[in-house]
């Protein structure tokens, strides 16, 4: 593809014109989008077992976030866990495993009363992993904050791990 400038085309000012062949390319996302689809099994075709474990972690990841079981709410997550989330300045912050339980941790210990909830939960299942989407409201100190959360688990030997946590709050 080229582009060509044009004063008269908005703010990008660009026009893409094909110099190819567009049906072969047309054909070709077709083809593309045809297999994605197909390499997600539906969700009626999940073991029943699978299912009920990742939705036992989600269970878990809420139920044990709390000062008392935080030490097996840590279980929950694989060693090579990546945490991140959108910063005011617009940057990305990301941790891994032990810097988040520590932050964790350690605001539990000032004896805050904190806990979270999710809310239209959504998982979608592949072969061997989970990835689950849903609203979450953290509450502290009795003060509700909303936002979004995905986590990605995957299956191992020692059951599901989550393997990566993704969120951001609704308000800065």
């Amino acid at each position: 593809m080229e582009t060509s400038q044009n004063t008269d085309n908005g703010p990008a000012g660009s026009v893409w014109r094909t110099t190819g062949a567009p049906l072969l390319a047309v054909a070709l996302s077709v083809a593309i989008l045809a297999g994605m689809g197909a390499a997600v099994p539906p969700a009626e075709k999940v073991p029943a077992d699978a299912r009920a474990a990742v939705e036992r972690v989600v269970a878990d990841y809420v139920g044990l976030y709390t000062r008392s079981t935080l030490d097996q709410w840590k279980t929950l997550f694989h060693d090579s866990l990546v945490v991140a989330y959108p910063m005011k300045e617009g940057g990305i912050r990301t941790r891994g495993l032990e810097e988040f339980f520590k932050m964790q941790k350690d605001r539990f210990e000032t004896g805050r009363d904190m806990s979270e909830r999710l809310e239209n939960v959504r998982i979608d299942h592949g072969r061997r992993m989970a990835r689950v989407s849903a609203d979450f409201v953290f509450v502290d100190e009795g003060r509700q904050n909303p936002g979004k959360l995905g986590l990605h688990l995957v299956e191992s030997q020692d059951g599901w791990k989550i393997t990566a946590i993704v969120f951001s709050y609704d308000k800065s």
